[in-house]
């Protein structure tokens, strides 16, 4: 049960952090990971961001597949009061660069077998600060981007044990979610975190 009067998406993932700490939260491939875990692992991402300049309402990119990574990411991002942005790995050099501009995003977190890809548009973007990347590192084709972090470094500089003070109330924008532009550029959708949280309700709710 939450105990905040107005609660804000991440307070789902305290609340089961606390309830359930060796329950498991994730499995991907042969990997699991408990909410403990993956509490602790948003929490230090959460605090890397911030010392990366991140402020309430920047926005941030998810560039990366369906994995571990990706959704602690997702977590950190709202527990460092900013808006996160997930992308298709699929997603072309040309359009990544236009998402990247459109939402003015400050940091990108992404994997570094998508190097080819996010490289050039990081390129482009001029309000991007800093990059942080899981996986392998091509220092060569990297060169020249801002603040480029890996994955372990920025976990391993950030505090497990809670998240950065919060700033955002439930009305303030939790994400961007943008279509797939098959007929123009792509639109961001913007949801905040009532928006996400009626949805979730709604959707527990009915299938019990």
């Amino acid at each position: 049960m939450l105990t905040r009067a107005v609660p804000q998406l991440h307070d789902f993932l305290i609340d089961s952090a606390r309830r359930l700490p060796t329950k498991a939260a994730l499995v991907c491939q042969k990997q699991r990971v408990s909410y403990r875990d993956l509490e602790e692992s948003s929490n230090a991402l959460a605090h890397a961001l911030v010392q990366r300049g991140v402020k309430r309402g920047d926005r941030v990119i998810v560039f990366g597949d369906n994995t571990i990574e990706t959704v602690i990411s997702f977590w950190a991002v709202l527990k460092a009061n900013a808006v996160v942005s997930i992308i298709n790995p699929l997603t072309k050099t040309d359009k990544l660069a236009y998402l990247l501009n459109d939402c003015r995003a400050n940091v990108l977190i992404t994997d570094g077998h998508l190097t080819p890809i996010f490289a050039e548009a990081a390129r482009k973007s001029p309000h991007l600060q800093a990059l942080i990347i899981s996986g392998a590192l091509d220092r060569e084709r990297l060169a020249g981007l801002p603040n480029v972090s890996s994955w372990q470094d920025a976990l391993n500089g950030g505090v497990r044990e809670s998240a950065p003070p919060r700033q955002n109330i439930d009305i303030d924008l939790a994400a961007i979610i943008y279509t797939s532009g098959s007929t123009g550029d792509p639109k961001g959708v913007m949801l905040t975190h009532r928006n996400m949280l009626t949805a979730a309700t709604s959707i527990s709710t009915y299938l019990e």
